[in-house]
């Protein structure tokens, strides 16, 4: 008996210490396990209670061993301060702190399910999270992120600034923002209602839209092309385009209208109006002479001068025998500051060469007449021009010396027939050798002579003479001095060529003018 209770405890030593020694290697858990393993409940978990007698220590013994951040025993868990491996609860640990943190996912970073600081993800916590576009942290929505974390974007109903005009958040074109996020204007090819009439995007106004987004109608002033023959910008008949945009004034409708100053003439589209027509400038004449409203054509320069149309020595257009007459209008050199002036110049004939070629060319030139034309003071004349001018509507007559081309006559006979000029010789022809032309005024000394055409037997001279041979205007071929030409000096008795001492002067001129 006392055999079999040895062998007995024996065995229950030997199955304690294995079971001890079991018990040290799997854990605090082992009895716990084990209990749960032969499905009995003790009420208490075994790995939560403190060891007791010296045994190994473990996490949930409440006791805070080596290795240990806590252990609060069976306070320990998730959620709690300590955590079930003994550790204090921190944001990242994967147990989520009742009162502490929203979420704990095990990690510290930003952009998943739960924040590095344990909070739950949200629009406007500056993070961008799943399910977020973006998130910048504030409610403005003039920027690249808006409320709600979305990205802005043309159409998004917010003006993103520095990016954007306008944004109304529709793609309607006919309001003040258009597609694209741009303000409405005129010419943008849209039509905004309200404001524009029409806009086709171009600053043409031959079309069916002005400049200024207008819609195009007859009186603004534009034709519009294959819709209106004319525009004048206003609904008034009779003037340059009729009320409707169909008739437009020409130089052939006969009326007075466009920019006509009289009917079919005038303005700056029709030619030049006639003599006694409106005008308001010379260029709406034919003549270009325009005076107190009327055009008139003057017939020489004497008309030019009366009519107070010119002033200085130039040239100017005449017309002998009016618009009305079969000649055109001429140009004509006028000498308007030479003795009351209206002078028209027909001959002309620089300082010749000495010699009888030279006086031979005179004679010549002389002894025929030419087309009318300008004579300046610096020509030679191969004719007295004065065909196509009316002689008769001359009274006065001069052949004058001066001494130079620049300046004025200084010597001149002035032969004045209130009949008028037709017929008078050198000026209406040649008359011949030895041919009184006429009784003249001298000028400077005052005298009055018969001055006739030369002869080889009475006067042996070119030009003008008087009595025993004297020459006063042109050359002397029987004159022994040097200079045979003549300057008009009738002072001393003999009266011939070469007898001043300006005729020696170079540059001087020999001119006839009528007037």
């Amino acid at each position: 008996m006392t055999h079999v209770h040895l062998r007995l405890l024996t065995g229950a030593l030997a199955w304690g210490l294995l079971a001890a020694a079991c018990a040290d290697m799997d854990g605090p858990g082992s009895a716990e396990a084990t209990t749960e393993d032969s499905g009995e409940s003790t009420g208490e978990s075994t790995g939560d209670a403190p060891t007791t007698g010296g045994g190994a220590a473990s996490c949930g013994d409440g006791v805070v061993d080596p290795g240990e951040g806590c252990d609060d025993g069976a306070g320990n868990g998730a959620g709690n301060a300590c955590t079930p491996t003994c550790e204090p609860a921190s944001c990242g640990d994967g147990f989520v702190q009742v009162g502490v943190e929203a979420c704990d996912d095990g990690n510290q970073v930003d952009g998943d399910d739960c924040t590095a600081s344990c909070e739950a993800p949200r629009c406007g916590d500056g993070i961008v999270s799943n399910g977020e576009a973006c998130d910048d942290g504030d409610d403005d929505n003039s920027d690249a992120c808006l409320e709600g974390c979305m990205l802005a974007f043309c159409g998004d109903g917010y003006v993103r600034e520095g990016t954007e005009e306008c944004d109304d958040g529709d793609a309607d074109n006919s309001d003040g923002c258009l597609v694209g996020c741009t303000v409405a204007v005129c010419g943008d090819g849209y039509v905004h209602e309200g404001s524009e009439g029409c806009d086709d995007g171009n600053a043409d106004n031959s079309d069916g839209c002005l400049e200024g987004c207008a819609v195009a109608r007859c009186g603004d002033g534009y034709v519009h092309v294959e819709e209106e023959a004319c525009d004048d910008g206003n609904a008034v008949e009779g003037d340059g385009c009729s009320s409707d945009c169909m008739s437009p004034a020409t130089c052939a409708d006969g009326q007075r209208n466009g920019g006509e100053t009289d009917v079919d003439c005038g303005g700056p589209d029709c030619g030049g109006c006639g003599d006694a027509l409106a005008c308001a400038q010379g260029s709406d004449c034919g003549s270009t002479f325009c005076d107190a409203g009327a055009c008139v054509s003057p017939r020489h320069c004497r008309d030019i001068r009366d009519l107070g149309l010119a002033k200085p020595d130039g040239v100017y257009p005449v017309d002998p025998d009016g618009t009305a007459g079969e000649s055109a209008p001429v140009a004509v050199f006028c000498e308007m500051t030479f003795d009351g002036g209206g002078w028209t110049a027909v001959f002309n004939m620089r300082q010749p060469q000495l010699g009888e070629t030279a006086a031979a060319v005179m004679l010549a030139a002389l002894s025929d007449t030419g087309p009318t034309q300008a004579v300046a003071p610096n020509s030679n004349s191969a004719a007295v021009y004065t065909e196509g001018l009316a002689l008769e509507q001359f009274t006065e007559a001069l052949f004058g010396w001066g001494p130079s081309t620049e300046l004025d006559l200084t010597r001149y006979a002035r032969l004045t027939d209130e009949a008028g000029l037709a017929g008078l010789c050198y000026l209406d022809g040649y008359c011949g050798d030895g041919t009184l032309v006429g009784s003249f005024d001298m000028w400077p000394t005052g005298n009055t002579r018969l001055l006739s055409t030369g002869n080889g037997d009475d006067f042996p001279h070119v030009g003008l003479g008087f009595g025993d041979q004297t020459i006063v205007w042109g050359y002397d071929r029987n004159a022994s001095n040097l200079n045979n030409w003549a300057n008009l000096y009738d002072e001393g008795p003999s009266g011939k060529a070469g007898n001043t001492a300006d005729i020696n002067v170079p540059g001087w001129r020999y001119a006839i003018y009528i007037r």
